[in-house]
């Protein structure tokens, strides 16, 4: 809801394409002045005033710049999808800075930053209030003409977001909506889907997991291949007997030299494969890292029964290293409905929620703004348990 989904889309591809073309620059450009170095070894002036020197520079420059900027971009856009999370789990629309900073380790300032520009090209459906000379993030929302519950008054309501009538203020999540002669009620009913995994998981998942799996098998296949042929090359270079056959087999050789040299280029080249096949198993264990922590985290929220889970008590937080795999899993949209978010200082996992009580029961006092499912009674001081329930 947060998310320019198709510019999003077409900035991923955007992304890719750079990545692709930032590496083959600075792959071919280093490998060229490399083979110049090595075939030219010692005679500095003649690498220097080669032609392709110039051209190789330029290439590795702008090699660096294009996988500078879609790193750049591919940070920003899981930033957004992070923020997004957070955005679709509040429960009345307007979000602190500080609030987030608490969660992300940032500043407040740098949050803000943050969200100013991402505003302008990746999220949407949000804006920027001030109260007090205090900033803080709004999200927007249809208004729609409700009817309190409690009291029958006739008041404006935000699609979403747990409203509050401003006679009685009790909690409006029940109330009826007003079109014309006709109503509806906003219950929010909850929903199979909550109960299954599949709730808490992008609706490609599965794909992504194909996909990550045979470019797992590809890299090592590629770099296994590349081994055995580095180490043919390497046993060549200095095997006398097969340069003097390569001598003799009548090629445009005249010397050892000239047959090492080709030998040490062909060398410079594997390495190159070699590590981009490192760079993409790498690459392929990380997502599909962060697809088995979503696959973890989505059958625990299935069998959870309340809206909120400790994150000391996800099985992935067990390990090393496991609150920064499931933020991943949320930054690249694997892992949705959810999001992290502190309560009394405590890091908890905040899944699909709704407000379900309006009043205090022991003094009738009205539930405004809870966040937590105990929520303390500002009126007789009682604590209230199950405020909040799971959708």
């Amino acid at each position: 809801m947060y998310i320019r989904e198709k510019l999003v889309k077409i900035l991923k591809i955007k992304n890719g394409i750079f990545t692709a073309a930032g590496i083959f620059f600075i792959a071919v450009s280093a490998a060229i002045m490399i083979s110049l170095i090595t075939y030219y070894w010692g005679d500095w002036e003649t690498i220097r005033t080669a032609k392709a020197t110039p051209g190789c520079i330029e290439w590795f420059i702008e090699g660096i710049i294009l996988f500078i900027t879609a790193f750049v971009s591919k940070k920003m856009i899981r930033d957004a999808y992070f923020y997004s999370s957070y955005f679709d789990g509040d429960l009345d629309g307007k979000i602190k800075y500080s609030d987030l900073a608490a969660i992300t380790g940032k500043s407040a300032h740098m949050v803000k930053f943050q969200l100013h520009f991402l505003r302008i090209i990746y999220m949407k459906n949000f804006s920027f209030k001030k109260v007090s000379k205090k900033e803080h993030v709004e999200l927007s929302s249809k208004k729609c003409t409700c009817e309190c519950r409690k009291c029958g008054a006739v008041i404006e309501k935000s699609v979403y977001f747990s409203g509050i009538c401003p006679y009685c203020k009790s909690s409006d999540v029940f109330a009826k909506v007003l079109t014309g002669n006709r109503f509806y009620s906003i219950t929010n009913q909850m929903s199979p889907k909550r109960k299954s995994p599949d709730f808490y998981s992008s609706k490609l998942l599965k794909v992504k997991k194909a996909l990550f799996l045979c470019g797992l098998c590809l890299g090592l296949s590629v770099f296994v291949i590349a081994s055995i042929g580095l180490t043919e090359q390497i046993t060549h270079y200095n095997d006398k007997e097969y340069l003097t056959d390569v001598l003799l087999s009548g090629k445009s050789y005249s010397s050892f030299a000239l047959i090492k040299s080709d030998i040490l280029e062909n060398i410079i080249w594997i390495i190159i494969l070699m590590l981009a096949m490192v760079s993409l198993i790498l690459t392929m264990i990380v997502r599909l890292k962060c697809i088995f922590t979503t696959d973890i985290c989505c059958r625990f929220f299935a069998d959870s029964k309340t809206p909120f889970v400790n994150a000391e008590d996800l099985p992935v937080l067990k390990k090393k290293h496991g609150i920064s795999g499931v933020k991943g899993a949320i930054c690249r949209h694997y892992l949705i409905n959810c999001s992290f978010e502190k309560h009394d200082d405590v890091l908890k996992v905040a899944l699909a929620r709704k407000i379900v009580k309006d009043e205090c029961p022991s003094c009738g006092a009205p539930v405004v703004g809870a966040v937590d499912e105990n929520y303390i009674c500002t009126y007789c001081g009682n604590t209230i348990m199950g405020v909040i329930s799971k959708k």
